[in-house]
């Protein structure tokens, strides 16, 4: 289902929905709908970066270990229904339909307009309250205080990822700031699971736990050891604490990180009397699969694919290109939108580049590929190629590819929203 289809469906027309600044819309919404989101068992995450990998690894170890989970992420990549999954089964289309259908009804009865976000919030809330899932997994849209998500008063666990500089006209200049609102999903008497990072971070988040007498529950990487990886195995392994050499298959050495804060999560489920068997948790980390985040789509030639899209996640990918796959140079498949940090983000990838390619992946919101091609002009010596479409740039640097025998690869990345075609024309043409 396609985002305009799933609009008129939620709301009867295709037109944007207004933004709000505040959540008393969607409350009211939800208690016209018998609050269902009160009846859920939630594991809510926020983060940055790594918040929905961790979120699906959850969702497939607590799956394998037998329970009903389902899981709210966003965006989605090819279909809205990637939002809503059942033990990694989508919604189908008729059950989308029936449930916008019991929302749309209550719009004309509200005071003010919940916006789109806070109606695929609310649907997922009573979808997965019909379907009586034992848990839920519950990612934050953006930030945390004011995401729609947050309209919960109830939850097993809070988890908090990597925070880094994104959304600054919303959500903050500083880091401290973006904390204070990832910080704001922290419920009182709630534990949390957080990332160990910046200090600048680690103070707010502590303040506000200490506030909300959340029990703060951290990663230690002196406990974490990885392991050399192997492109022909296409894992990496890592011991973390009691558990040792697991396999993980989503790939990035910032997939460690992530895979810490996964273990102290399961760990904190289990000491709450969740049975969780440990062959679950190993096959857990070792099948999830999360499109365009770090993905091999390819390995000759070498394809990698990830929607990084702020300079911290570019360091991060750039960081687990050097790290796994140390002896290519790399092609740069590049199309970013306007608000970005895309200069930062083109410094960070310069460094043994042979080539950027730049597309504009969306005719509204996507930077001006000519633009980018000036700019990036004043700055690297090597080639550039402005792509008439998304099939040129990918063809070109296919043709390259072939001419340097296994010496480079593509990299491709800059926006979640070219991760679709990308993948669409490799399954076609490779």
């Amino acid at each position: 289902m396609t985002r305009e289809e799933s609009r008129k469906a939620l709301c009867g027309s295709t037109d944007p929905i207004p933004e709000r600044s505040d959540l008393q819309p969607l409350r009211v919404l939800l208690q016209r709908l018998g609050n269902p989101e009160k009846t859920l068992r939630i594991i809510h995450i926020a983060g940055s970066n790594g918040k929905g990998s961790v979120a699906v690894s959850l969702q497939n170890i607590l799956t394998l270990a037998g329970y009903k989970t389902g899981l709210h992420t966003s965006p989605h990549l090819e279909s809205m229904n990637e939002r809503f999954t059942i033990d990694g089964v989508q919604i189908s289309d008729a059950d989308y339909l029936r449930m916008s259908n019991l929302i749309r009804k209550e719009l004309p009865l509200l005071p003010s307009m919940p916006n789109e976000f806070d109606l695929l919030t609310a649907l997922a809330f009573l979808y997965f309250k019909e379907q009586n899932v034992d848990f839920l997994i519950l990612e934050v849209g953006l930030g945390g205080r004011l995401d729609g998500t947050n309209v919960i008063d109830k939850k097993l666990l809070s988890i908090i990822c990597h925070i880094g500089l994104e959304h600054t006209a919303i959500l903050g200049n500083s880091l401290s700031e973006i904390a204070q609102e990832k910080g704001g999903i922290i419920l009182d008497g709630t534990p949390t699971v957080l990332m160990q990072q910046s200090d600048e971070v680690m103070q707010v988040i502590r303040k506000i736990a200490k506030e909300k007498n959340s029990k703060l529950i951290l990663t230690n990487s002196r406990f974490l050891h990885s392991y050399p990886f192997y492109l022909d195995n296409g894992y990496q392994y890592f011991t973390y604490k009691d558990r040792r050499e697991y396999a993980l298959s989503l790939l990035g050495d910032y997939q460690l990180d992530n895979a810490m804060v996964i273990c102290e999560a399961i760990d904190y489920l289990k000491s709450i009397g969740l049975r969780i068997p440990e062959d679950a948790v190993k096959l857990g980390l070792y099948t999830t699969e999360w499109k365009g985040r770090f993905e091999v789509l390819k390995k000759n030639p070498l394809i990698v694919l990830d929607g990084a899209h702020n300079p911290q996640a570019i360091t991060a990918v750039v960081r687990s290109v050097e790290m796994l796959f140390p002896k290519y140079k790399k092609r740069v498949f590049f199309s970013v939108m306007q608000d970005k940090n895309y200069t930062e983000m083109l410094r960070i990838l310069k460094n043994n580049s042979l080539s950027f390619t730049f597309f504009q992946v969306d005719s509204v919101r996507g930077m001006d590929a000519c633009a980018l091609k000036e700019l990036w002009e004043k700055e690297f010596d090597g080639e550039i190629h402005l792509a008439k479409s998304l099939e040129d740039g990918l063809q070109w640097n296919f043709e390259n590819l072939r001419n340097e025998e296994g010496k480079a690869l593509l990299l491709c990345v800059g926006s979640l929203y070219q991760v679709s075609g990308i993948r669409r024309y490799c399954r076609e043409n490779l």
